[in-house]
């Protein structure tokens, strides 16, 4: 039966993405959502039903809202190579902002959890499509045109992805610096604007575009 109506679900959403997004899911408590939603315990089950629903429901949001602007970017005119690097743009700031959740998404999925893996290949793979078909535009005038479409994305994403989540790993243990860098300054060029679009650049040449 369809639940009635109210602001309290959009309010314990809300809340329960600043939790993900500021400690992570092994940080992410119910008590502190609802405490933070101001709601009432009591409607958490009656809206979402168990923790496990809550975080999906609000990763599919948060993924959702991602290709909004992804696809606003690849959409956007310019030439296929310009139209690739929005794209790597995008993956990067998504990647950003689920730093502190990916580590733990990654676990599960490497550990084989077939759960995980069915919600994850349901719900966060659309954009790697999307990849994958800018790809095959730019692939004639690449340096690996012989290779396949998806040994190019391969090459790419992890670009975009790997380095963030490592960070937000160091960041969670209290890392203060690495390899005599700071970690302030390693953080601030990781997850600024243009230390992204740095990196989908490296990524582009990576692959010879």
């Amino acid at each position: 039966m369809p639940r009635p109506p109210s602001g309290t679900d959009v309010k314990l959403k809300a809340a329960g993405r600043r939790l993900i997004q500021e400690k992570g899911l092994t940080g992410f408590s119910l008590r502190e959502a609802c405490r933070l939603a101001g709601v009432n315990p009591a409607m958490f089950r009656y809206y979402f039903g168990s923790k496990d629903e809550f975080v999906k429901v609000v990763m599919k949001e948060m993924y959702d809202e991602f290709m909004l602007n992804f696809k606003a970017g690849v959409s956007a005119a310019g030439t296929p190579r310009e139209r690739l690097k929005n794209a790597l743009v995008e993956v990067g700031r998504f990647a950003q902002g689920i730093r502190k959740a990916a580590p733990m998404i990654f676990s599960d999925l490497a550990q084989g959890k077939k759960e995980a893996f069915g919600f994850f290949s349901a719900n966060f793979t659309e954009h790697v499509g999307q990849v994958a078909l800018l790809a095959m535009e730019c692939r004639s005038s690449s340096a690996v045109k012989g290779r396949t479409v998806p040994y190019m994305v391969a090459a790419m994403l992890p670009v975009m992805v790997f380095p963030v989540i490592v960070a937000g790993i160091l960041e969670r243990n209290g890392v203060d610096a690495l390899a005599g860098t700071p970690f302030r300054k390693l953080s601030a060029e990781l997850f600024s604007g243009e230390g992204i679009a740095e990196r989908a650049e490296i990524a582009l040449r990576g692959v010879g575009l």
